[in-house]
C-alpha cells in the first residue's frame, strides 16, 4: 500500500541532503530529515527510527507492500513529494493509457473545456480554501512561535507552518553563556544550533529545523561550546 510512497520519499531526502552538502548520507540521517520535516509540517512526532524500520521493510526484495499505520505520516510524505494526498499519489504512479474517446466525445469536450476548467477551478478553490482555513497555523516572530491566523502569502512563502502545541511551548531561539545548562544530567543535548539566513550561529531549546533557512539543526558539542560560546568550558 505505501511501499513506493516511502521509497520514493527516501530518495528524494537524499538528494537533498546531497544538494546540501552531505556526501552519501546515511539511512539514518534521511530518516532524521523526514522525521523533521513532518514534525513541523504536519504536527505529529514520530521517531527516525521508526521510518527506517519502514523503510528497511519496504526495500527488501520479497516484501511487496507495507503498511503506515500514521495517517499524518503518510500525508506527510505526500506532501514532502508534492502531492495532496495518497490518492493524488497513486493516481501519478498508474501507467499512462491511450485515450479511447470517440470523436463525438473528444468534439464536446474540446467545446466545453474553458467551462469545465472554470468550474473545477472553482471548486477545487473553494475546497482547498475551506481546508486551509480551518487548519490552526503558527508563524516565527523573533524567538519563537506564535499562533496566527492563515494567510496564503505567508503559506506560499514558507513562513506559515501549521499549529505545534510542542513548537509553540518548548520551541525558542536563545543566547547562551558559560552558565546555560547544555546538557541533561543523562548527558543528552538541551541546546541545538544553526546558521540563519546571513551565516550566523543561532541556539535552540529543542531539535528541530532552523525557522528561517529550514535546515536540520545540529545537536551542541563541548567542540561548539568551547569555541563559539565560552572559552573555558
Amino acid at each position: 500500500m505505501h511501499k513506493k510512497l516511502l521509497i520514493k520519499a527516501f530518495e528524494k531526502a537524499r538528494n537533498e541532503l546531497i544538494n546540501q552538502g552531505h556526501q552519501n548520507p546515511s539511512a539514518v540521517k534521511i530518516a532524521e530529515e523526514l522525521s523533521y520535516y513532518i514534525e513541523e509540517n504536519e504536527g505529529f512526532k514520530l521517531g527516525e527510527r521508526t521510518y527506517r524500520d519502514y523503510y528497511n521493510s519496504a526495500v527488501k526484495e520479497e516484501t511487496k507492500d507495507i503498511e503506515i499505520r500514521q495517517i499524518k505520516v503518510v500525508n506527510g510524505l505526500c506532501h514532502y513529494l508534492g502531492f495532496d494526498n495518497y490518492v493524488d499519489f497513486k493516481n501519478d504512479q498508474l501507467p499512462k493509457v491511450k485515450s479511447n474517446y470517440s470523436v463525438n466525445s473528444k468534439s464536446f469536450f474540446q467545446k466545453h473545456r474553458i467551462a469545465i476548467i472554470l468550474v473545477l477551478l472553482v471548486t477545487i478553490a473553494f475546497i482547498s480554501y475551506n481546508a486551509f482555513t480551518k487548519q490552526e497555523w503558527m508563524l516565527w516572530e523573533t524567538d519563537h512561535y506564535v499562533e496566527a491566523d492563515f494567510n496564503a502569502t505567508l503559506l506560499k512563502e514558507g513562513i506559515l507552518k501549521l499549529y505545534n502545541q510542542d513548537r509553540i511551548d518548548n520551541f525558542r531561539k536563545i543566547n547562551p553563556d558559560c552558565s546555560t545548562p547544555f546538557f541533561k544530567a543523562d548527558g543528552k543535548e538541551n541546546i541545538w544550533y544553526g546558521k540563519n539566513q546571513e551565516g550566523t550561529l543561532e541556539f535552540f531549546t529543542s531539535v528541530g529545523l532552523h525557522p528561517g533557512t529550514g535546515k536540520t539543526l545540529k545537536k551542541i558539542t563541548p567542540y561548539m561550546i568551547k569555541k563559539h560560546i565560552c572559552n573555558t568550558y
